[in-house]
């Protein structure tokens, strides 16, 4: 009596698998791949947003100005926005294999050393940057709207000291607002996964052109130099009065001063001596 009420169970159970199974083929699995899509260009653009971190850091360390006093006094302290930008190629955009180490060679490359980052590629194993060309950085100086540091420079340019053979300015740079732009045009271009992706959620078959990130970075740098001993001691020597002419005068005024205070002192006495700092070798244990 019972068997007749088994076969609409049956039918009902058929019909909720083959719904599941359509489920699983048009929402489910391009559900899937295209969340697996979104990571990768995500990750492409945490990438493009450090590259330009980087980049800006790297210009208040290194600079490209030629003519003024900071640049004779820090010559070997340069390095351009192209240098900068091969050094992402390899330090942030390549794979990096085991005992990768920074090169000064790096700021030489044109290529991605060791190919993209693996994760860097659709299912079907197509590269998101097929081409180095299409990583772009620009890079320039500015000075800030409030510049504490130029107005302070310059009012020691406007002081004229007798005797002073040469100018009390320090020779430091004001425009110290670096700024970059690093951009990746068309990450996934040639990508066929995306392009049905993009066909099928836009309704525009073969629309997709691939996605260009930009990103920006500032930093408002001191003028710290990498070449700090050399570089940092010359332009020291440029505001200290004694390297200026008025050696002779303070040390002689000092002396004379002194010798009424203490006698064995005063002889001893080096007016505006310049001296490294120094680590004691029991620091560097």
């Amino acid at each position: 009596m019972m068997k007749p009420l088994l076969a609409p169970r049956s039918r009902e159970r058929g019909a909720a698998l083959t719904e599941t199974v359509v489920l699983a083929v048009f929402v489910l699995v391009p559900l899937y791949l295209a969340i697996q899509g979104l990571a990768k260009l995500a990750d492409v653009r945490s990438a493009t947003q450090n590259a330009a971190r980087y980049a800006a850091w790297e210009k208040t360390v290194w600079h490209e100005d030629s003519s003024s006093k900071f640049a004779t006094h820090n010559a070997p302290n340069q390095k351009s926005a192209a240098q900068i930008r091969s050094e992402i190629l390899v330090r942030l955009m390549s794979e990096r294999d085991t005992g990768f180490k920074y090169k000064s060679t790096d700021k030489a490359a044109t290529a991605l050393t060791n190919g993209i980052d693996p994760l860097w590629q659709d299912t079907e194993g197509t590269k998101l940057i097929d081409a180095p060309t299409k990583i772009k950085l620009t890079a320039s100086y500015g000075t800030p709207a409030k510049d504490v540091l130029g107005s302070a420079i310059s009012a020691l340019g406007a002081i004229s000291i007798p005797h002073v053979t040469g100018s009390m300015t320090p020779p430091l740079p004001s425009n110290t607002l670096a700024t970059t732009e690093l951009t990746f045009e068309a990450v996934a271009e040639t990508s066929e996964v995306y392009k049905r992706l993009w066909s099928k959620a836009s309704g525009l078959p073969d629309d997709w052109k691939g996605e260009t990130m930009v990103a920006r970075a500032a930093i408002l740098s001191n003028t710290w130099a990498a070449n700090a001993r050399g570089g940092t001691l010359a332009m020291v020597k440029e505001t200290v009065p004694t390297a200026q002419g008025l050696g002779t005068i303070i040390e002689t005024g000092a002396k004379v001063t002194m010798l009424a205070w203490d006698p064995l002192l005063a002889p001893r006495l080096d007016m505006g001596r310049i001296a490294v700092d120094v680590v004691p070798p029991d620091r560097l244990k």
